[in-house]
C-alpha cells in the first residue's frame, strides 16, 4: 500500500455524526448522570429518546455491542445524556461529542502485533481507501493510531478515541470482517441500530439471550443521522440469526422474512460507500461509469469475455467466458439505478439482463440472461479492485461474487456465484471498445 498519497475509502449507512463541539469536565458528567441509570448485573440501561440502550460492563471495559468498545469517557457521556432534566440541545451536544472523526481523514495504523499475518488488514484498508477520502498511513511516532492486535474475538473502539486504540482480530485473515471493525473505528455503528430500526425490521427478543440483547440497541435521532434507506445488504448489518438462542431469527424484515447481507465478505454496499463519504468529506466516489457499453474481461485471461453463447436471446441462456470475437453477444450495456446497483444487458438482446438463476444464493449458482424485471437477482454491486479490476456482486446474494469456477480459462466455462475469495477468478476488467 502506498502511504504517501491520499487513499480513498468506503463505509455504511447509519452514521455517527461525530464533530466534537463541546468540552465536558469528567467529574461534572459523572455527577449529573447517576440518577436514572439502571444497572442489571453487568448491564447498564439508559433511555435515549424513548429507546432503551444497554451497555455491557466486563472487567472495566464497556461494550455497546459485542464488537463495539466504549472508552470510560464515552460511557460517562452516555450517562450524562441519560439525565432526564437535560435540555434537548445540551443532550445533542453531548452525543455529538461521543464519537470523533479522524483528523483530516488520515488514519495512522500499526500492524506490528499481527506478525506475518498482515495481508488481509492491508487489503481491507485498501478496499476502503479506493472509495473514500480516507488515507491510511503506517505509524511512525504519531500519538493517535489504530493498533491491529490478534485476539480471541473481533472488536473495536468507535471513532478516534485518542492514543493507541486496539482493533482486536480473531479473523485476522478475513478482509470483510476487518473492514467491518475498521468501520467502527471510523465512527460507524451497526445498520440494525439505526434510528428507523422499528420501521424496517422486527427484533425478536424471545430468540435473543438476555446477555446479547445489547447488540440490538436502537439509537436516537439526537445522536445519529441515517444515510439513505435502510440497507439490508450493508457490511454493517447483522445476519438474521445473529446471537440466536434457539435457531430462530433474531432479526427479520417487517413481513417476517429473512434477508442476505454482504458480511463477512469484503463487499461494501453502495450505501456503505455513500455513508462513509458523508462522514468523511472531500471526495466524490463515482464508481464504474454507467450508461456505457463494455467488454467484460476475466483477470485470469484478458482475452476471455463474458459471453452469451451463440448470440442466443432466449430466457435461461447461461453465460460463459469465451475468446473475444468483437461481437455484440460479448458486449454489455451497463446502467445504474438510484440505489447504486448496476444492470448488465447484452447488446444483442437489450431487453435481457444478466441474472442469477432462480434468484438463488448458494455457491455454484449459475448466471443467465433473462427478460429484465428489476429483480435483485438482476442488480449487481460493482466495486473497484487493484489494477483497474472490479468485483461483481449480486444484490440478492451480496456476500457472493461473480466467479469463474476453478479459475478455468477454457472457452465455454459457465460463470457462477461463489463466496468472496479475493482471487483473480472473481476479478473483471470493464473495457470500452
Amino acid at each position: 500500500m502506498k502511504t504517501n498519497k491520499k487513499i480513498y475509502l468506503g463505509v455504511f449507512t447509519a452514521i455517527l455524526l461525530s464533530i466534537s463541539v463541546i468540552s465536558c469536565k469528567k467529574q461534572g458528567i459523572e455527577n449529573n448522570a447517576e440518577t436514572d441509570v439502571k444497572k442489571l448485573d453487568n448491564m447498564h440501561e439508559f433511555n435515549f429518546g424513548g429507546n432503551k440502550i444497554l451497555v455491557k460492563e466486563d472487567k472495566g471495559i464497556y461494550y455497546l455491542s459485542d464488537d463495539v468498545i466504549l472508552t470510560e469517557q464515552q460511557f460517562n457521556l452516555l450517562k450524562a445524556n441519560n439525565n432526564a432534566a437535560m435540555s434537548s440541545t445540551a443532550r445533542a451536544l453531548i452525543m455529538n461529542s461521543l464519537v470523533k472523526r479522524w483528523t483530516n481523514s488520515i488514519v495512522y495504523y500499526s500492524l506490528s502485533n499481527l506478525g506475518a499475518d498482515t495481508a488481509s488488514s492491508l487489503k481491507a484498508m485498501q478496499y476502503i481507501a479506493r472509495v473514500s477520502p480516507l488515507t491510511f498511513v503506517q505509524r511512525t511516532s504519531q500519538t493517535n493510531y489504530i493498533n491491529f492486535v490478534k485476539s480471541t474475538g473481533n472488536s473495536s473502539s468507535v471513532g478516534m478515541v485518542g492514543g493507541a486504540q486496539n482493533l482486536n482480530l480473531y479473523n485476522y485473515n478475513t478482509p470483510g470482517i476487518i473492514i467491518h471493525e475498521l468501520f467502527h473505528a471510523l465512527g460507524v455503528m451497526h445498520e440494525q441500530c439505526r434510528t428507523d430500526q422499528s420501521s424496517n425490521v422486527i427484533i425478536h427478543p424471545e430468540n435473543i439471550p438476555d446477555d446479547k440483547e445489547f447488540n440490538f440497541n436502537q439509537v436516537s435521532a439526537t445522536s445519529y443521522t441515517n444515510h439513505g434507506n435502510f440497507d439490508f445488504e450493508s457490511i454493517m448489518m447483522y445476519e438474521p440469526y445473529a446471537f440466536s438462542s434457539n435457531g430462530q431469527p433474531t432479526i427479520t424484515k417487517l413481513d417476517g422474512s429473512t434477508y442476505q447481507t454482504s458480511y463477512p465478505a469484503a463487499n461494501m454496499s453502495p450505501t456503505d460507500i455513500a455513508g462513509i463519504n458523508q462522514l468523511y468529506t472531500g471526495f466524490t466516489y463515482v464508481g464504474l461509469p454507467a450508461n456505457t457499453s463494455y467488454e467484460i474481461a476475466s483477470a485470469l485471461d484478458n482475452t476471455k469475455l463474458l459471453n452469451v453463447p451463440g448470440s442466443a436471446t432466449a430466457d435461461g441462456t447461461q453465460v460463459i467466458i469465451y475468446t473475444d470475437g468483437n461481437s455484440n453477444n460479448a458486449r454489455w450495456s451497463v446502467t445504474k439505478n438510484a440505489d447504486g446497483y448496476y444492470r448488465l444487458s447484452p447488446l444483442h438482446a437489450p431487453t435481457k439482463a444478466l441474472t442469477v438463476v432462480g434468484s438463488a444464493t448458494a455457491n455454484g449458482t449459475k448466471l443467465e440472461i433473462r427478460t429484465h424485471t428489476g429483480a435483485t437477482s438482476q442488480q449487481f454491486n460493482i466495486t473497484p479492485e487493484a489494477s483497474g479490476y472490479y468485483i461483481i456482486s449480486p444484490r440478492n446474494a451480496p456476500s457472493k461474487n461473480v466467479d469463474v469456477p476453478g479459475s478455468a480459462t477454457a472457452n465455454g466455462t459457465l460463470l457462477n456465484i461463489w463466496s468472496y475469495g479475493g482471487a483473480n477468478n472473481q476479478k473483471f476488467k470493464f473495457n470500452t471498445f
